[in-house]
C-alpha cells in the first residue's frame, strides 16, 4: 500500500501548495491566455473581442499579446497549448469575468503531475526516500513553483512534457515519449528539440531505429494537430501563427553572436541560473564524472535541454520579460538536467554530501518567498544588477523575513520527519515489492532495463544530514 500511496500523497501535497499560492494578478502572458480560454469555453468562438479585455488597453507593449488573423481580426497570440490547457477549467467554472483562478488551478494540477512523474522515474532507481527529497527540491526550490505552477505559462506545458518524456523513456514506452513531446511543442514549438534529441539519441546508442520512428510519428501527429488549432483560431496552417514569427527571426540576427545575452542566462543578478540554482554546482560535477553510468535517456534528455536553451538564446533575450519571480527562460534546462543530477547522487563525494543539505535549503529559501507573495519582481531593465530576493530583503524586510523564517521552519520539520524511525520504516516498505529498484517482475507492467540503461542503484540508507551522523 505505501508504494501506491506515496505518489498520491505527493501529488495532493504539491497541488495543495501550488493551488494556495497561485497568482491573483498574473502576467499578461498568462492572463491573455486565460481570457482566450474563457471565451472559447463559453462561446466556442476562437477570436474574442479584444476591446472587452481592458487589461491591455493602456499597455505600451500591447502588440506583444495580439496577432492578426487571416481575415484581419485581432486575436490573442499565444502557443496553442497555453490556451487549450485552460479551456476545461473555464468550461467548468464559467466565471462572469476573466478570473485568473481557474487558469491558476490548472497550472497547479499540471505542475504537480509533472513532479510526480519525476518521482516515479527516480523511485525505482534510487529508492523512495531519495526520490522524495529530489522531487521536493525540483517542485519547491525551482521556478516550477514560482512560474510553472503560478499560472499557465508555456513552461507549465514544457515542464510536464519533459518530465513525462523522462518517465516514458525510462519505461521504454516510446509512443508516450512522442506524446509528451507533443505536449512540449504545444507549449513552445521549439521545445520539439528536446523530443527530437530524446527520440534520435537512444535510437542511435541502442541501434534501434524503431525508437526514433515511434517517437517521431506521434510527435509529428501532435505538430499536425497544432496546425489544425492555428487554422481554426487564426485562419492559418502555420503552427507559429500564435506569435509574430518575424520578431524571432529578427532577434536571431542580433542575439546569435551576442555574448552579453548568452551570459545573462547564467550570471545576471536576477535571471542568472547560478544565483538561483546553486545546487547545480554541488551535483553537476558528480553527474558529469559518472555520465557513463547513467541511463542513456537521461544523458540525451540533458543534451536536449541544452539544445533548447541554445535555441532560446538565439531567438530571444535572456531576461524573459517582467512579472515573474526567478529565472524563466532557463527552466527547461534545469528540468531536463534534473533526472541525471538526481540519479547521480549515489556517487556524491563526502564533501558534496556535506554541502547538499545547506545549499538545498538555501535554494528553497530563495524561491519560496516570491512563489508565496506573488509581488516580488525585478524590472527587465534592472536584471543585470538587481535581484528580486535581495531587493525585498533591503526594502521590505518585515514582509520577507517572516516568509524566510516560515520556509526554514517547514524545511526543518520536513527533514526531521523524513528521518524519524516510523517515516523511514514506512518509506522503506514502499521499496520492498519486486517492482522496486528496476527489478521488473513478471506482470509488474514495468519493462526491464536494457544493458544501455545504466546500472541498478540501490537506495542509500547511510545518506543522512551531517547533524544526524
Amino acid at each position: 500500500m505505501p508504494r501506491r500511496l506515496v505518489p498520491l500523497l505527493l501529488f495532493v501535497l504539491l497541488a495543495g501548495v501550488y493551488a494556495l499560492t497561485t497568482n491573483p494578478d498574473p502576467s499578461p502572458d498568462a492572463f491573455t491566455a486565460d481570457f482566450a480560454g474563457r471565451h472559447i469555453a463559453l462561446t466556442g468562438d476562437p477570436v474574442p473581442d479584444i476591446s472587452g479585455f481592458p487589461y491591455l488597453d493602456h499597455n505600451i507593449i500591447r502588440e506583444t499579446w495580439i496577432v492578426e488573423t487571416a481575415d484581419g481580426r485581432e486575436a490573442v497570440g499565444r502557443a496553442p497549448g497555453v490556451i487549450a490547457a485552460v479551456v476545461p477549467a473555464y468550461a467548468l467554472a464559467r466565471p462572469a469575468t476573466v478570473d485568473p483562478l481557474p487558469g491558476g488551478l490548472t497550472a497547479a494540477l499540471l505542475s504537480a503531475l509533472a513532479v510526480v512523474l519525476f518521482f516515479l522515474v527516480l523511485r525505482d532507481r534510487i529508492g523512495t526516500h531519495a526520490a522524495l527529497v529530489a522531487s521536493g527540491i525540483l517542485g519547491l526550490a525551482t521556478p516550477v513553483w514560482s512560474v510553472s505552477a503560478d499560472a499557465v505559462w508555456p513552461h507549465t506545458l514544457t515542464t510536464l512534457g519533459i518530465l513525462g518524456t523522462a518517465w516514458a523513456a525510462d519505461r521504454r514506452r516510446w509512443w508516450l515519449v512522442g506524446l509528451f513531446g507533443g505536449v512540449m511543442l504545444w507549449g513552445r514549438l521549439h521545445a520539439a528539440l528536446v523530443c527530437a534529441v530524446v527520440g534520435l539519441g537512444p535510437a542511435w546508442t541502442r541501434r534501434r531505429p524503431a525508437i526514433a520512428v515511434r517517437v517521431g510519428v506521434v510527435a509529428l501527429a501532435s505538430l499536425g494537430l497544432s496546425s489544425v488549432w492555428t487554422r481554426w483560431m487564426y485562419g492559418s496552417w502555420d503552427p507559429t501563427s500564435g506569435y509574430r514569427a518575424g520578431d524571432f527571426i529578427g532577434n536571431a540576427a542580433g542575439y546569435a553572436l551576442d555574448p552579453l545575452n548568452w551570459l545573462g542566462f547564467v550570471v545576471s543578478a536576477d535571471r542568472g541560473l547560478l544565483w538561483w540554482a546553486p545546487l547545480l554546482l554541488v551535483l553537476g560535477p558528480t553527474a558529469w564524472r559518472h555520465r557513463g553510468d547513467l541511463p542513456d535517456w537521461s544523458r540525451w534528455l540533458a543534451a536536449g535541454g541544452a539544445a533548447y536553451t541554445l535555441s532560446q538564446a538565439v531567438l530571444n533575450r535572456f531576461s524573459g520579460g517582467d512579472h515573474f519571480y526567478g529565472y524563466r527562460t532557463s527552466l527547461e534546462l534545469v528540468v531536463s538536467l534534473s533526472p541525471a543530477l538526481a540519479l547521480a547522487t549515489p556517487w556524491l563525494s563526502e564533501r558534496a554530501r556535506r554541502w547538499f543539505v545547506p545549499v538545498a535549503v538555501l535554494q528553497l529559501v530563495l524561491i519560496a518567498p516570491g512563489a508565496i507573495s506573488d509581488d516580488m519582481y525585478a524590472k527587465v531593465r534592472d536584471v543585470w544588477w538587481r535581484n528580486a530576493f535581495v531587493d525585498a530583503l533591503l526594502t521590505r524586510p518585515t514582509e520577507l523575513l517572516p516568509l524566510v523564517a516560515l520556509t526554514m521552519a517547514v524545511a526543518l520539520v520536513a527533514v526531521r520527519l523524513l528521518h524519524t524511525a516510523p517515516a523511514t520504516a514506512w518509506l522503506d516498505r514502499a521499496d520492498l515489492p519486486g517492482a522496486g529498484l528496476r527489478k521488473a517482475a513478471a506482470g509488474s507492467g514495468c519493462a526491464p532495463p536494457s544493458t544501455t540503461d545504466g546500472p541498478l542503484v540501490p537506495p542509500i540508507p547511510e545518506w543522512h544530514p551531517p547533524a544526524r551522523r
